[in-house]
């Protein structure tokens, strides 16, 4: 093999490089073929960018030895070190000293063919925040290599795809770890595993062998609680008499080591912030399998009408030391199509749904949830029947900016969704809810679309949209576009009586179409907009009786010929209260007759404004509610009303 040193190659191309003692990006293309072996020391490999589309490269089918660190400058997505994307080069680290792996973004990964390393001593780091794809054989024959952890968990890990079809993709004599630093301090953690050999010894940092550690936790879906809930009530899901927190379980046995598995969730807590090593030989990284996590449902006892909403619950992990994009698994179709995630720092819940056909329009995005799962993140999918089934295949696996959960958010593309976004808070903590009008949704629960509302303990503040039979709160409530003339309830809970505000952070609807936030007990409307807020009084507790959404044609409302307009309202009902919402110009100043079933009028008054209850004491059954106009024009709405 002829070996020549980097120098004498390049002299006639570069003779900056004289200086550098590396290589520079100006935006030729160095060709290493094969048989060649090109030295490159101290500095290492440096690609700075150039402006525009040409950008220098190599075309390597030699071996390229760094005894430096190898960094891709490059900021533009897709720009690469090499031009081709074989198994024919290798890029060879040696030498004793710790080297790393640098690029400015992953969406500008350094895409190696093979890698090897061979040192002495000292560590090869895919830094934190880098990322490296491998489409050969990564060979650590001896030596380290390390997918680094940022310090304060504020970016992702270094990333790592391997993408050869070859059983064994990770080879070598020599150590392989995958870092990750846990800033859990006093809360929990949803966390996965990215290797095969991890226990639950490694979650614990007080150095003792085999120490229990209660909090380290699987959940069991199969769980059934003694006493089933009678509703969908949020404070059932911590509630002692339901029990439903006992389907979390511990983890460690006393005196021995318990396995951990890739692509199953786990949380974890600890007072103290946490370091965890991942890995120590090569064969335990199996970066390019396919996994089919044991998913289920089981259908308890629904003697309470609470529906499927207790059950079903799944926590998976992203098994990969890379990011996951959640719409590249594959689910059936009886599981829903929304990823739940935890986000400790926030104390609350995330959201992200990836079916039908409208995504990333900022309606499927409720309190920061992405398509993208960090790597050694663990999440929720919810199935919805028996028998239900998860595979994630080695294509579900990218480089993403995405750090574990902490709050992010997503920057929305708006389409053609209509829809409106709330968000409440109390101090640091928020909470948001999105109703949308989508074609293909149903106005039951869809799991292609909706988003079933998940509950920490004892929040401070909720807010969510209601579905009824059973009545049941969604993060994320999709409904067929005609529903966005009706009426729809909200839920909102707070823990401690105060002065609490409801914003609007996104309205999307077509022009000509006003949405206003109801507020019963104060028989108010609120126009929503981009920014608006309703700041109201409430006791302590859950209500789902005193906020609806209502929306309403602004334009052309008096347009005789349009019969659907001129008597559109909306009448429903509520323990002993009627509610009109009214539509139509030709409704505004109308007289209400209530009848009973024998015909006898129960109400008879005239009303005024675009939004009214009636009170009826002692009513029960069916109703019939007559709104006439003040040129006559009049409509009737049967109504049920239960004690």
């Amino acid at each position: 093999m002829k070996k020549i040193l980097l120098i004498s190659i390049l002299i006639t191309v570069f003779t900056s490089l004289i200086f550098s003692q590396g290589i520079t990006n100006d935006g030729a293309v160095i060709t290493i073929s094969s048989g060649t072996y090109v030295v490159v020391n101290n500095g290492g490999g440096y690609f700075n960018g150039e402006s525009g589309s040409n950008y220098g490269k190599i075309d390597l089918n030699g071996i390229l030895q760094i005894e430096g660190n190898f960094e891709n400058n490059v900021t533009d997505v897709g720009q690469h070190v090499f031009t081709n994307v074989g198994t024919d080069g290798t890029v060879l680290f040696t030498g004793t000293a710790d080297q790393h792996i640098l690029n400015a973004t992953p969406d500008a990964y350094i895409d190696f063919e093979k890698l090897t390393v061979n040192k002495t001593s000292g560590t090869v780091s895919v830094d934190a925040g880098s990322a490296a794809t491998v489409n050969g054989i990564l060979d650590v024959s001896s030596g380290t290599f390390r997918l680094s952890s940022p310090a304060d968990g504020e970016a992702p890990s270094g990333s790592l795809i391997t993408n050869t079809s070859a059983a064994s993709n990770v080879t070598g004599s020599g150590a392989l770890y995958v870092d990750r630093h846990f800033e859990t301090n006093g809360r929990w953690q949803y966390i996965s595993v990215p290797v095969t050999n991890a226990d639950d010894d490694i979650f614990d940092n007080t150095n003792n062998l085999h120490p229990f550690n209660g909090n380290l936790l699987s959940y069991n879906e199969a769980y059934d609680a003694a006493v089933d809930p009678p509703n969908t009530t949020y404070g059932n899901w911590s509630s002692t008499t339901y029990g439903l927190y006992n389907a979390w379980t511990q983890v460690a046995v006393y005196g021995s080591s318990v396995g951990l598995n890739p692509a199953v969730g786990y949380i974890t807590y600890n007072e103290l912030e946490l370091d965890v090593n991942f890995g120590g030989s090569t064969s335990d990284l199996d970066n390019s399998a396919s996994y089919s996590p044991a998913v289920s449902y089981t259908p308890n006892d629904d003697t309470g009408g609470a529906g499927d909403y207790f059950d079903g619950w799944n926590l998976i992990g992203n098994p990969y030391p890379c990011a996951l994009d959640c719409q590249a698994l594959t689910l059936s179709s009886n599981i829903n199509k929304t990823i739940y995630y935890w986000d400790g720092d926030a104390g609350n819940y995330m959201y992200y749904n990836f079916g039908g056909s409208q995504v990333d329009d900022g309606s499927n995005v409720v309190s920061g949830g992405t398509r993208y799962i960090p790597a050694m993140q663990s999440f929720s999918l919810k199935a919805t029947s028996s028998s239900p089934t998860v595979s994630i295949g080695a294509g579900a696996r990218v480089h993403n900016t995405q750090q574990m959960y902490k709050y992010s958010k997503d920057a929305v593309n708006y389409g053609q969704t209509q829809f409106v976004k709330l968000k409440t808070t109390d101090g640091d903590f928020s909470d948001e809810t999105v109703v949308r009008f989508i074609d293909g949704s149903a106005e039951s629960f869809d799991t292609d679309y909706d988003a079933y509302k998940m509950f920490p303990n004892n929040p401070p503040v909720m807010i969510y949209s209601l579905i009824a039979n059973p009545e049941t709160p969604l993060a994320i409530n999709s409904l067929p576009p005609e529903r966005i003339k009706t009426t729809i309830p909200l839920g909102f809970v707070c823990t401690n009586a105060g002065t609490y505000t409801i914003s609007a952070e996104d309205v999307v609807f077509d022009a000509g179409t006003d949405v206003k936030l109801i507020d019963t007990y104060e028989n108010t409307e609120t126009l929503l907009y981009d920014g608006s807020e309703y700041t109201f009084t409430s006791d302590a507790g859950e209500v789902r009786d005193r906020f609806y959404l209502f929306g309403a044609t602004s334009t052309n409302i008096d347009n005789p010929q349009d019969d659907n307009i001129v008597l559109s309202s909306d009448v429903w009902s509520n323990e002993n209260k009627v509610y009109i919402a009214i539509k139509s110009n030709k409704l505004i100043d109308a007289n209400v007759k209530i009848f009973d079933v024998l015909g006898r009028t129960v109400i008879d008054k005239n009303v005024n404004g675009s939004y009214n209850i009636i009170n009826i004491p002692g009513a029960s059954g069916t109703y019939f509610v007559k709104l006439t106009g003040v040129d006559g024009i009049s409509q009737t709405k049967k109504v049920f009303i239960q004690k």
